[in-house]
């Protein structure tokens, strides 16, 4: 590909990508910090606990991409 050619990406696009990263990452500290609790060390979160925990969460990712039920990063206005 042309590193100088222009790539238009569409709104929905973006704004899926930025939700699905939101989730993503959020799913993965989540999933962390509770293998960290139930090791022998439950206040120290390890790069260990980050690769299992990245493990789960890409499955969960992918799934909820596949039923399209990402929800919004973004907080609705009240």
């Amino acid at each position: 590909m042309n590193e100088n050619a222009q790539v238009r990406v569409d709104v929905e696009a973006a704004k899926a990508l930025a939700r699905w990263k939101a989730l993503f990452a959020a799913e993965v500290c989540e999933r962390a910090k509770g293998l960290a609790a139930q090791s022998s060390q439950p206040q120290a979160v390890t790069l260990s606990h980050y690769r299992q925990a990245a493990k789960i969460a890409l499955q969960s990712l992918s799934a909820a991409i596949h039923k399209g039920d990402v929800p919004d990063a973004e907080p609705e206005a009240a």
